[in-house]
């Protein structure tokens, strides 16, 4: 190889290497420079402490503001809102290589409105039952028989203890607010008494309905939670109507012109004749708590819904009217040969059987065949 020649690859071999060397140092003043550099970002802080960072001043604030405006009513008025422990934002500087985890507006406020869960354990108490203490935690039943997989949860008994989640608000918004919403005006049950109505019945004369107000609050709430309301104004929009109720007085015989009913409540008259079930039969009495014999039952239960009877089987099968043993409805007379029973519903009847079995509850055939069927009220 000639002079020339060496010299010429000598002079590319001195370039390639003052290449390659310019090329790693590029690199690493590169990676030098982002090792340093810096970049500012925007903490949300509760009470001193970073709760959430945001890349912007702008959004940082409309977290604060979310949060504060999150138990705002539509169409609320707000007089003041506060936040407890305060909420503030700090500007930070983070070095690109150690920045910290970034959330969007949205993620910043669910995370603070929901707050921490602490896992507690709950003593059951008379009168509880999942979904009441589900929605005392602000849980789903599901979510507690998750946490509680251990334990038989179809009954609870007080003294019982449930694994929970107790959930702890990172901050306590205070908002008062003036509100105006309309309400309902309750009705009055107003009672009068008839003797136009038989005694221990009552007639509805009038049904009662709500009325409308237009109202306007002066609210203080926590976390939603309503802890004070003053009233400010309020506009009557319609009347309540009230409800007006007759109890009954009267008395009447019961009718014997084989037709005429009298108007009240048969299943009220078996209810009645129930209470009296293991009394003593008596011949001629008519005490229901003493002893009675058949029809002085019957016309003492009737007595005391204001309908008087003779005290004869006989004559009770004539009152009121005739149906058919299949359309029988309770407080309906069952007849019988000599004797007389109140229809129950079901084939059954209350009587004054006998002396072995006193007042009792027995089929509608125990005693015999059914000669009629004798509705006194309806």
């Amino acid at each position: 190889m000639n002079v020339l020649k060496r010299f010429k690859v000598k002079r590319y071999v001195i370039a390639g290497i003052v290449a390659l060397s310019v090329t790693v140092l590029a690199a690493v003043v590169i990676t030098t420079m982002e090792a340093y550099a810096y970049e500012d970002y925007w903490d949300v802080k509760i009470g001193g402490k970073t709760v959430a960072v945001l890349t912007s001043e702008s959004s940082a604030k409309q977290v604060i503001k979310d949060v504060k405006h999150s138990y705002i009513e539509e169409g609320a008025e707000v007089k003041a809102i506060e936040c407890t422990p305060a909420m503030t934002v700090e500007k930070t500087t983070y070095s690109v290589s150690e920045g910290p985890e970034v959330v969007d507006v949205d993620e910043a406020v669910e995370y603070i409105l929901s707050g921490t869960k602490e896992r507690v354990t709950y003593t059951v108490k008379k009168g509880d039952s999942l979904w009441s203490i589900a929605e005392d935690y602000d849980l789903s039943v599901e979510e507690i028989e998750e946490m509680n997989k251990d334990a038989d949860l179809e009954t609870l008994y007080p003294g019982d203890e449930l694994k929970l989640y107790e959930t702890n608000p990172m901050v306590t918004v205070t908002t008062t607010q003036l509100i105006t919403s309309e309400k309902q005006i309750k009705y009055k049950t107003i009672t009068k008494k008839s003797s136009e109505v038989l005694k221990n019945n009552t007639v509805v004369k009038q049904e009662g309905s709500y009325g409308r107000k237009k109202v306007t609050e002066l609210v203080t709430s926590e976390n939603g939670v309503v802890t004070a309301t003053e009233v400010q104004s309020s506009q009557v929009i319609e009347k309540a109507k009230n409800r007006i109720v007759i109890k009954g007085t009267g008395t009447r015989p019961a009718s014997s012109d084989g037709g005429s009913t009298q108007s009240g409540s048969g299943q009220a008259i078996a209810n009645y004749a129930l209470q009296f079930v293991g009394n003593p039969y008596v011949y001629g009495g008519s005490s229901l708590t003493n002893g009675a014999d058949c029809s002085g039952f019957v016309l003492s239960v009737f007595s005391n819904f204001g309908i008087t009877m003779a005290h004869d089987a006989g004559a009770m099968r004539s009152y009121g009217r005739g149906v058919s043993l299949a359309e029988a409805q309770p407080g309906d007379l069952i007849c019988y040969y000599g004797h007389v029973a109140i229809y129950i519903g079901g084939g059954q009847v209350v009587h004054a059987v006998n002396e072995s079995l006193g007042i009792a509850v027995t089929s509608t055939t125990y005693t015999g065949p059914v000669i009629a069927v004798r509705r006194i009220v309806e």
